[in-house]
């Protein structure tokens, strides 16, 4: 049976403030153009920062991650990001089948244990000595049959690195942004999935709701502020996220079964003097 090896096209680091140089014209949130893949493509990302959207959903970009897409996938990118590539061809079907069984987003991966190995295969592939070409697509092959190891070690990977990736980006963004006025929705969009499912996974993982959870950062802010401040009552609702006094001392009140007055005074009492 006739076999054909994968062909490397192009390899090496790619750094989209390199070819998006203009900051005013390229900022971190400005989006590429949609494209039709035209060969496979890996990139291995280098850095966090970044988002990449492959045919409708989207994947906050994380050191360490894998992304792999087959001819025909619809991608583009939030700026910025790093990553090392690759951009192969092949017609051989056992190879486009092992291609397609790991095709997707990868989170979770050790960078330092992958990043050396995809530098390798992209160093073999860019000489010109004799055979260089055959090496480099031996080691994409074995690369390719790692990958696939290491995704079937965990059920479903695809569908649970992401979701985590996204709790993490969602808590990430809250702990930044909780004294702004955020809203579930803010959080769901920042993250890139719709707010049903920002309500699901919390659920699913962190076990409360991302609108309780807001609220309690909110609050352990607050207590800080009680305990470590003589700020007035206005500026301490202000500086936790709270758009008035009045929402401020109900929330505290309810939650702890006392008012920030009386919390800040039955703190006073019990610290020595």
């Amino acid at each position: 049976m006739e076999t054909h090896l994968p062909i490397i096209f192009s390899a090496g680091q790619f750094h989209s403030c390199n070819k998006f140089s203009d900051p005013d014209k390229y900022p971190d949130s400005y989006v590429t153009k949609l494209r039709t893949v035209i060969d496979f493509e890996i990139e291995l990302f280098s850095k966090d920062g970044g988002i990449s959207h492959i045919n409708g959903k989207s994947y906050p970009i994380k050191k360490g991650a894998l992304l792999i897409v087959e001819p025909g996938d619809k991608r583009r990118s939030t700026l910025h990001f790093s990553a090392l590539f690759l951009h192969f061809g092949t017609g051989d079907k056992a190879i486009r089948d092992l291609i397609h069984s790991v095709s997707g987003f990868h989170y979770g991966l050790d960078y330092e244990k992958w990043e050396p190995i995809f530098s390798d295969i992209c160093n073999t592939a860019l000489q010109f000595e004799q055979d260089s070409s055959i090496y480099a697509a031996a080691k994409l092959i074995s690369f390719l049959c790692s990958v696939k190891q290491e995704c079937n070690t965990v059920s479903d990977p695809n569908q649970n690195s992401h979701k985590y990736s996204v709790i993490s980006e969602a808590i990430d963004y809250i702990k930044r942004t909780y004294t702004e006025a955020i809203t579930v929705n803010d959080i769901a969009k920042h993250s890139c999935v719709s707010v049903s499912y920002l309500h699901k996974i919390f659920v699913e993982t962190v076990h409360t709701t991302p609108s309780k959870y807001l609220l309690d950062v909110r609050l352990a802010a607050a207590k800080s502020l009680l305990t470590t401040t003589s700020m007035p009552m206005s500026e301490i609702a202000s500086k936790s996220g709270f758009n008035s006094q009045a929402y401020f001392s109900d929330c505290f009140n309810r939650h702890f079964g006392i008012s920030p007055k009386e919390f800040r005074s039955s703190f006073l009492d019990k610290t020595p003097c």
